[in-house]
């Protein structure tokens, strides 16, 4: 019996050896389950985290998207409207456009229609004031005053009657001073008598004498000049030719002559005629067919 007690006495230690290893095995097991499933928790928090962050980064410009988007859409709203609004004026402005194109040609042939209209009038008011002076006469050079007392038809009719040397004085029906300011002291020309003449013959034959005598001088010793009564257009239109009659003036054997209203006839020392309108043509003519000539 002792002998056995002592034999469990040595079993007993080996027992509690191996006991305590095996729950030291169960204790590294247990720690490293508490260690797995740490690391499991944690990369459920990390891929909950990574995920929220994810769909946060997501849904944020998703919704920047929606918001541009509805931003864009209002701001093309507003496009459409104001195209809208300018193409209903645009339509409208056309419309006047089209309206004023026709009226601005009806008005453009209207225009045109009364601008024949108005040069005809011109014209024929033209004639008829030429004709009105027809035997109307110019006397230049008479000073002022030298009829006072006198009537003055009564008054030009005696002389030129003395001036021009006529059997009898010339029958006239109106006469009268330009309708100017007077002669002045300081070098102001003496207003011209507007003589009307009761005969064309008549009138013709005075300014015809005048131009015969070339020098006329009135009974007070004045020199006076006869020229015809032109109307304002004429006297431009002659007096255009100025230029030209002074160099043909100066010209030997060449005639010369105005035609009513304004036509300048030349007829040259070789017996070339030629008639003229234009003043620039005429100096031409003189120039290079006459004075060249002559030279």
């Amino acid at each position: 019996m002792p002998k056995n007690r002592q034999g469990n006495n040595k079993l007993e230690p080996a027992a509690e050896a191996s006991a305590n290893a095996n729950l030291a095995d169960d204790a590294d097991i247990n720690d490293q389950h508490v260690v797995l499933n740490a690391i499991a928790s944690l990369k459920q928090d990390l891929v909950a985290k990574i995920e929220e962050k994810a769909i946060a980064q997501l849904t944020e410009p998703q919704i920047q998207t929606t918001q541009i988007r509805t931003e864009l859409r209002s701001v093309v709203e507003q496009v459409n409207k104001i195209i809208e609004v300018t193409e209903g004026r645009v339509s409208e402005l056309e419309a006047e456009v089209s309206n004023h194109s026709d009226s601005i040609t009806c008005m453009t042939s209207d225009v045109t229609g009364m601008k024949k209209e108005l040069a005809t009038l011109r014209d024929r008011c033209e004639d008829l004031e030429a004709r009105s002076r027809r035997c109307n006469i110019r006397i230049i050079g008479v000073k002022e005053g030298r009829e006072h007392g006198k009537h003055p038809s009564q008054f030009v009719a005696d002389m030129l009657k003395v001036s021009l040397g006529l059997d009898k004085p010339p029958t006239l029906d109106r006469v009268h001073r330009a309708l100017r300011s007077r002669a002045t002291p300081d070098g102001l020309p003496p207003r011209a008598f507007i003589v009307k003449c009761h005969y064309l013959s008549e009138k013709e034959s005075l300014v015809k004498k005048a131009i015969e005598m070339k020098s006329v001088t009135t009974p007070d010793g004045d020199q006076m000049r006869l020229l015809p009564d032109f109307t304002q257009a004429v006297s431009k239109q002659r007096a255009a030719f100025t230029e030209v009659r002074g160099l043909l003036r100066n010209c030997e054997g060449v005639r010369y002559g105005l035609k009513y209203p304004a036509i300048l006839m030349i007829t040259t020392s070789g017996g070339h005629e030629a008639t003229f309108s234009d003043p620039k043509l005429a100096k031409e003519f003189v120039l290079n067919k006459v004075v060249r000539k002559a030279s």
